[in-house]
C-alpha cells in the first residue's frame, strides 16, 4: 500500500513540475523537480531487496547522484557540465549494479545496435555542442555501456529485476537523447514533457528493480 501511495505522490509531483515549468513559476519549479526524484529514492528505500543488499545500495547511490544532476541542471546559471558529471557518476553505479551479480555481459548482439544508435545521436548533436563536445562524448559512451549492460543482464537472467532495469535503461536513453537534441540541435513541441516523463519513468523502473 505504501508503494502505491508513493507512486501516486511521484505522479502528482511530476505533473506539478511540468505544469509550473510551462507556466514559468520558477519557485514551484525548483521545488517539484527535486521532490519527484526524492520520492523515487524513498520508493526505492522501502522496496525489499529482491536481488541483493549490494544491488539495492548501488541503485540507491545512483539515484542520489541523479538527484545531484537534477539540481545542477535546474539552477538558473548554466551548470550543464556539473549536471552531466552527476548523471555520469549515477550511471557508473547503475552499471556496477547490473554487472555485479553475474559479471560483465559482453554480448555483441546488444553492443552493436547500442553503438550504432550512439554514433547516430552524436552525429546529430555534436555540431552544436561547441566546447562541450568532449564531455558529451564521454557521457554518451558511459550511457551506452549502461544500456548495453542492462540489456545483457536481461538476456542472461530474464528476471523481473532485469526486465525492469532494462526498460528503465531504454527510457533513460530516450530521455537523455531528447535532452541532448533539444539543447544542441533544436527544440520541438512537448519535448520537455516527453523528456521528463521518460526520465522519471526510467528512474521508477530502476528503483523498482531492487
Amino acid at each position: 500500500m505504501t508503494s502505491y501511495f508513493l507512486l501516486f505522490a511521484i505522479f502528482i509531483s511530476a505533473l506539478s513540475f511540468m505544469k509550473t515549468d510551462r507556466q514559468k513559476k520558477t519557485n514551484l519549479y525548483l521545488l517539484f523537480k527535486p521532490l519527484t526524484t526524492v520520492l523515487i529514492i524513498v520508493f526505492c528505500i522501502i522496496q525489499p531487496p529482491g536481488v541483493s543488499a549490494l544491488y539495492k545500495n548501488l541503485i540507491l547511490t545512483g539515484l542520489f547522484f541523479s538527484l545531484m544532476g537534477d539540481i545542477f541542471l535546474m539552477l538558473p546559471s548554466d551548470r550543464f557540465i556539473s549536471g552531466l558529471i552527476g548523471f555520469l557518476i549515477a550511471h557508473l553505479f547503475y552499471i556496477s549494479a547490473f554487472s555485479g551479480v553475474f559479471g560483465w555481459h559482453l554480448n555483441l548482439i546488444y553492443f552493436i545496435p547500442v553503438f550504432l544508435y550512439t554514433a547516430f545521436l552524436l552525429k546529430a548533436i555534436l555540431p552544436g555542442a561547441g566546447s562541450k563536445k568532449i564531455p558529451v562524448i564521454i557521457y554518451a559512451a558511459v550511457l551506452s555501456v549502461f544500456l548495453w549492460q542492462a540489456a545483457g543482464r536481461f538476456d542472461f537472467s530474464l528476471s523481473r529485476s532485469a526486465a525492469l532495469a532494462f526498460f528503465g535503461a531504454v527510457l533513460f536513453v530516450i530521455s537523455d537523447s531528447i535532452l541532448a537534441y533539444t539543447r544542441f540541435t533544436k527544440k520541438f513541441l512537448f519535448s520537455q514533457e516527453l523528456k521528463m516523463t521518460a526520465y522519471w519513468a526510467a528512474q521508477i523502473l530502476i528503483a523498482a528493480s531492487v
